[in-house]
């Protein structure tokens, strides 16, 4: 099954991000919209009354509200997009075009346009017409003032003293904020085989329109990860200011760039010039939007629109040692009901039960669902 055009997969290779408008069909976007608005409605949270529950979504987020996202996984909406054969195809396609998964693939036809090093991979041959479902998140950003306005009672109930309120900055109390840029990789371990998993495109499913800027939307540098190599073997170090803990001296320092597991911030003064390169997308309620995972990419700093940014996170793992063994794990955590095993949760018994629906075990996954599950093998 061929998903995508030429042109679409040349538009990837070139630029390292595609939207595609021909994957998900207006049924299956319903569906997935009316999915989201139950699980929403089943945490506490009404997309039709977000002024009196959108406080609810501090209990979902890890992230102290960043970006949006949702700790929320399992439900069958999820599942149905984790499993949907259009967009499990469009991804085979563009593994084939823009990695080198044998000896003979770098004779291929977009080889013209891409140079070995992009291609270059450290995980060995594989069969791209293998993968596992990676099972992520959800984004579900309400517009800016909402949450400020939310942030700011939140705020006022917990005082306990008058002046605490007029102490804080606004800006911090809001209850979301957005995803500033980064990578979802670490440049310096880039080439590294200590990974928990190996996902060279990632992928959402966007459920909202975010056709112009300051619309909480999807933002990247295009074109960067033909860069990337070599921006990261030249980063400039970070400056922090030590103090001796006998003298009480200060003094400067460089040190390398920090990563958070496998997250990296892009940095305002140090990574300007990757910063500027970060642009708007625009995107429409259905579109599949993918990038390569060396692209820099962010949500908007704001949302001034009417209505919240909503997205499903929803990429494959290609069939490699390391992800075997990840999609092992995953499927443990998902038979057990508990959280994925991720690097922006600290995994332990206690913090992983997780609210599932209620056909959770009794999901029916198609046969290729099965297999990007690892319940059947390939």
């Amino acid at each position: 099954m061929h998903v995508l055009s030429k042109e679409q997969i040349e538009t990837y290779v070139e630029d390292g991000v595609l939207v595609a408008q021909n994957i998900i069909s207006a049924d299956e976007l319903k569906k997935y919209q009316d999915g989201l608005h139950r699980t929403l409605k089943e945490h506490g949270v009404d997309p039709e009354n977000l002024k009196g529950t959108a406080q609810n979504l501090l209990k979902l987020s890890s992230t102290n509200g960043s970006g949006g996202v949702l700790d929320i996984f399992y439900q069958d909406f999820q599942l149905e997009i984790g499993s949907n054969e259009k967009l499990f195809r469009a991804t085979q396609q563009l593994w084939r075009a823009s990695l080198a998964y044998d000896e003979k693939s770098q004779n291929r036809e977009y080889l013209s346009s891409i140079g070995k090093e992009e291609m270059y991979h450290q995980f060995g041959a594989f069969d791209p017409s293998k993968g596992y479902m990676y099972i992520d998140r959800l984004g579900y950003r309400i517009p800016t003032a909402l949450a400020e306005e939310i942030g700011e009672q939140v705020a006022r109930d917990s005082c306990t003293k008058e002046n605490t309120i007029k102490s804080k900055k606004k800006k911090n109390m809001a209850i979301q904020r957005s995803l500033t840029p980064h990578f979802d990789v670490c440049p310096d371990t880039f080439y590294s085989n200590d990974k928990s998993k190996w996902r060279p495109i990632q992928c959402f499913v966007a459920l909202s329109d975010t056709p112009e800027k300051n619309m909480g939307g999807f933002e990247a540098a295009k074109q960067f990860h033909r860069h990337f190599h070599k921006w990261r073997q030249h980063r400039a170090l970070s400056e922090v200011t030590r103090k001796d803990p006998k003298t009480g001296a200060k003094r400067k320092e460089k040190i390398p760039a920090p990563c958070l597991g496998e997250y990296t911030h892009i940095r305002p003064q140090e990574d300007e010039s990757v910063m500027k390169a970060v642009k708007h997308v625009p995107i429409k309620a259905g579109d599949v939007v993918f990038w390569d995972q060396r692209i820099p990419h962010a949500n908007a700093y704001k949302n001034e629109s009417e209505t919240p940014r909503a997205v499903v996170y929803c990429s494959f793992l290609p069939d490699v040692a390391v992800n075997r063994n990840y999609a092992r794990k995953q499927l443990e955590d998902f038979e057990n009901g508990k959280k994925p095993r991720d690097t922006w949760i600290d995994f332990n018994e206690e913090n992983q039960k997780v609210k599932v629906s209620s056909s959770h075990n009794h999901f029916q996954f198609s046969e290729l669902g099965e297999k990007l599950m690892m319940i059947q093998k390939w």
